[in-house]
């Protein structure tokens, strides 16, 4: 079997809501700081050579992120998102599925990938390096290996592996995803709007769920905007606004986001895009505060209140 190389942070099934009658949408790229449009079908976009590859274990397990939990979320949130966009009535399992593809769109782009293999790859390094001491007094006087090259002989791949699984349980064991699935749910039709919607590599907005007033907001198309949130009345305000100013607004926030992508129907909001592409700072996905905790797990120490 040929094992998928070019794996899509931004699905094929979700950039083909932005395809016209030619079969391809509008991508506006930041190269060297310049935005650059051009015509690509939902296959020739959003995706990056290898990016859940994990470096270093057997080829046949190189790719298990994307063909074992990636495509099965895009699958399950295909099906959900026809049902949404066609007024179908959501199962549960449904609502899962949509849940959990919405959580990984904040985890699976290139920058928060590279972050997370950097964060394990310190781990095992600190890790490993506060118990040299150790291994160089307890080991066998004709072994002259470091406990890193012992380790490193075990399991070379153990940082990438680690990696790997940390992102795969990020997105599926989050107990934020039964709480969006639980949330009033709405899909407002924009098609009255003067101006259709757009999608970026981070498209999703939205509010932490442990603030009151938490929402998520996704375009799914040109003219049609998914949102969720705790309260109902919240709803129900948005979808009676004026579809050019939501499209507007959503526009804008899902422009400021993006980092180097952002995909629509023509290129008519190119001068948009070129004034918000990158405004608003990333999201910053472990705080360093978190980074320095875990590293003192790794070396071993606890917490100066630990009983």
């Amino acid at each position: 079997m040929q094992l998928p190389r070019k794996h899509h942070y931004k699905p094929q099934f979700f950039l083909g809501r932005w395809a016209g009658k030619d079969r391809q949408l509008c991508e506006m790229k930041l190269i060297h700081g310049k935005l650059v449009s051009s015509r690509r079908s939902p296959a020739g976009t959003g995706y990056i050579k290898d990016l859940y590859r994990t470096a270093g274990v057997a080829e046949e397990r190189s790719q298990d992120l994307e063909t074992n939990f990636m495509s099965p979320i895009d699958n399950g949130a295909a099906t959900a998102l026809q049902k949404l966009t066609s007024g179908r009535l959501l199962d549960a399992d449904d609502r899962i599925a949509w849940a959990r593809f919405m959580l990984s769109l904040i985890y699976r782009n290139r920058e928060c990938v590279e972050t997370i293999k950097t964060h394990m790859a310190n781990m095992w390094d600190e890790g490993t390096g506060a118990l040299e001491a150790e291994w160089a007094a307890n080991r066998d006087p004709h072994d002259q290996r470091t406990f890193a090259e012992v380790t490193a002989s075990r399991e070379p791949a153990a940082a990438a592996i680690s990696a790997t699984n940390m992102m795969a349980d990020i997105i599926a064991n989050s107990r934020a995803v039964p709480d969006i699935a639980s949330m009033p749910w709405i899909r407002i039709d924009l098609r009255a709007s003067e101006r259709p919607l757009m999608t970026s590599d981070r498209p999703l907005v939205f509010i932490p769920l442990e603030n009151p007033k938490a929402y998520m907001a996704l375009p799914i198309g040109p003219h049609d905007l998914f949102v969720a949130a705790r309260d109902d009345q919240f709803l129900m305000a948005l979808a009676a606004r004026n579809p050019t100013l939501i499209a507007r607004q959503m526009n804008k926030d899902v422009v400021s986001q993006a980092r180097q992508f952002v995909w629509g129907v023509d290129d008519d909001q190119l001068d948009f895009v070129r004034t918000y592409v990158g405004a608003a700072p990333d999201r910053v996905i472990i705080t360093d505060a978190q980074r320095e905790e875990a590293l003192a797990a790794a070396r071993g120490w606890q917490p100066a209140d630990a009983g």
